[in-house]
């Protein structure tokens, strides 16, 4: 497996090859107010880094929440009376997504994080959901039809591909389907 990255303007993105096969990310970007990067431990804080891990954001931060899966509501102190403020799914290595909120004090710019996180919780339980549900949808079972050529036995099984199966009555072995068809919810 190899990994690297790719500038684009403000933008990167993250490219890992594996198996003959590419998968490309959004890595960190700053776009107007919204800001992606990952987390880093660092002396106590947490930065920002890049993809590749060059530092991006190193000033003072604070963890205003922790959610029971390890992700993380960030607030990060600027000056002037700015902060970066977001989500983050962990603590080392994971991403953040958040915003720059200005003209704030230190409350005002923790309730931003904590709305800014709670959308971004959302999109991923979202996200979550719909990809286990894709993953139900390619395992569908089958509900598949055997009967044993030597002691004449049927069984029905099911599987989520029509394979070849034992004869649970004589032990006969490598038993083509006679036919199959989804199962049932």
């Amino acid at each position: 497996m190899k990994s690297w990255c790719e500038r684009k303007g403000q933008g990167e993105i993250g490219v890992i090859e594996h198996e003959g096969r590419s998968f490309a990310a959004l890595g960190a970007s700053v776009q107007d107010r919204h800001v992606t990067g990952y987390t880093r431990p660092s002396a106590g804080d947490i930065h920002l880094s890049t993809w590749c891990g060059k530092t991006m954001l190193a000033c003072r931060s604070k963890i205003i929440d922790r959610y029971h899966d390890g992700s993380l509501v960030l607030m990060f102190r600027l000056t002037g009376c700015r902060f970066i403020v977001g989500y983050a799914l962990g603590e080392k290595g994971m991403l953040f997504r958040g915003e720059l909120v200005t003209g704030c004090d230190d409350d005002d710019a923790k309730d931003a994080a904590r709305r800014i996180a709670y959308r971004f919780a959302e999109l991923d339980a979202q996200d979550e959901y719909e990809f286990e549900a894709s993953q139900a949808e390619l395992e569908r079972l089958l509900d598949i039809e055997y009967r044993c050529p030597k002691c004449g036995h049927e069984w029905q099984d099911q599987w989520t591909s029509a394979c070849d199966s034992e004869c649970p009555h004589c032990g006969l072995k490598d038993i083509t389907a006679l036919s199959w068809d989804e199962a049932s919810d």
